[in-house]
This record gives structure tokens, sequence and C-alpha cells, in this order.
């Protein structure tokens, strides 16, 4: 379900998870999940690639579910500065990692509501998530937002920022 808040209630850590401020701020990191060149896992020679996004099966070994998570590798500046939303709910990463975002909801709705893709790989319990074609989250997105009834210059103004992030 596309909404701005995901957070959900992890009966370990409490309550957890990503929530945007308003559409533009939601709109520009969709645009900037949807370039594939930003995924290090995808991309890695890309001077852009600085992101990963997984389904890891934490459950497999205990944990209470699975665990939808955004690996960020950039400049923890960079993080805080331009997605401020993602750095409010992020914590420590570890080896080259600078922090993890973790939000079961929203990772579900990348692929529920945009039709990102899950890669699966045997004898892994985690699962990589990629973009689709560009024209499949376009699409949903406009059909998302005029669902939420928002004027068309609002509308605009999410696809304007939506380019910036997927352009960045």
């Amino acid at each position: 379900m596309v909404t701005l808040n995901y957070k959900t209630n992890n009966p370990r850590w409490g309550i957890r998870g990503v929530e945007f401020q308003n559409w533009e701020s939601y709109s520009f990191t969709l645009g900037y999940l949807s370039n594939p060149t930003h995924y290090v896992n995808f991309h890695p020679n890309s001077p852009n690639a600085d992101i990963s996004v997984h389904i890891e099966g934490n459950n497999e070994q205990g944990a209470w579910d699975k665990e939808g998570r955004i690996h960020y590798y950039g400049a923890l500046s960079d993080l805080e500065n331009t997605f401020e939303d993602l750095f409010n709910c992020s914590s420590a990463g570890t080896r080259n990692i600078t922090r993890r975002i973790n939000s079961n909801g929203y990772i579900l709705s990348l692929i529920n509501d945009y039709y990102f893709k899950i890669k699966t790989y045997s004898g892994y319990t985690t699962a990589d998530i990629f973009p689709p074609e560009l024209e499949i989250v376009e699409n949903n997105l406009r059909k998302h937002l005029m669902n939420l009834k928002l004027s068309n210059t609002h509308i605009n103004t999410c696809f304007d920022v939506f380019y910036d992030g997927y352009n960045l």
C-alpha cells in the first residue's frame, strides 16, 4: 500500500521503519531507487552506485520476521542532506555499509505497488531487490498519486522531484 508511513512495531526493537515527510520526499526517494545505476550490486562500477535493497531471511535464524533493508554505502552527510527521511530511520552499518534503513513495509510496497523485482540465490536467505523498467514505476506512481486525489499541480511537482531523484 502506498502511504507516507511505513513504520511497524517490531517486538524486539519497537516502532521502526520509514516515514516520509510529504509526497515530494516520497517521490524523490522512489525516483532514486528506480534508477539501476544507483545499485552497487547491479552497476558496481557506476560512480553513482551507493545503495542496495534486500530482503533478509532473518526469520530463518530465529528473528521475528524477514527484514526489508536498504543498505547505503555513500557518505553519511549525503544521506543526511539528500535523503532526510531515510537518514532519520537509519542505523549503523557494518563493514562497508555506511547505514542501514530497515523497513519491511516500504520494501514490500516497492515490490507490490511498483513491481520491483526479487532476485533469489540458491543456498542464501537474502534476496536482492531491483527496480523494474522506469515506465512501470512512472505509471504506477501516477496511478497512486491520482488515487490520493492530489491536484494536477501537486502530481506534476511530485514527478519533477521523482526525476530529480532518478537523475541524481
